[in-house]
């Protein structure tokens, strides 16, 4: 395999809830597609680090595909730790909705112009980036109708939609 995938985002995208992560989407569409996968994903992400990680990731593996699962705008990292209103709530009581979402679009339309290789974007669940040429979707979306676990995260299934439903619009 000499083509190569790269993936970021959150726990949709790293498998939280999977009892083997190399049965999450990016490795079941990697073997679809016959590339290799490097899928640097993290639980909790924030769109900071997805938009840092991508950035510095191309820039160290070149790949011939990116594949950005973005999360929800009500997550931030400080000292590269994840802060959510689930894990974080203290860190929330003031939480500017309008700051935070206008951040996050311009995050979206820097790696946009960013990215140079193939690429396409997951939206959240939360905030609609419809308006990008390479938008394809949410992964809740995708995953919809399958088993998911305690977490909320799809399991095998639902990883399996989500690689199905991608490799049939990227073709």
């Amino acid at each position: 395999m000499d083509k190569m995938l790269l993936t970021i985002g959150d726990s949709f995208t790293y498998g939280t809830e999977l009892q083997d992560i190399s049965l999450a989407w990016p490795y079941q569409l990697g073997a679809r597609l016959g590339m290799s996968v490097v899928n640097l994903a993290q639980p909790g992400a924030s769109n900071d680090y997805i938009v840092r990680t991508t950035v510095n990731a191309i820039d160290e593996y070149n790949p011939n595909l990116v594949i950005v699962g973005f999360t929800t705008p009500n997550r931030f990292e400080l000292n590269w730790e994840h802060y959510t209103p689930t894990k974080t709530p203290n860190y929330f009581n003031n939480w500017d909705q309008e700051w935070a979402e206008n951040k996050f679009h311009t995050q979206v339309r820097i790696l946009e112009s960013y990215i140079k290789c193939k690429n396409y974007f997951l939206g959240p669940w939360d905030c609609d980036i419809s308006y990008c040429s390479n938008y394809i979707g949410t992964l809740v979306e995708m995953c919809e109708g399958f088993e998911k676990g305690s977490g909320g995260h799809p399991l095998i299934q639902g990883h399996t939609a989500i690689a199905k439903k991608i490799s049939e619009i990227i073709g």
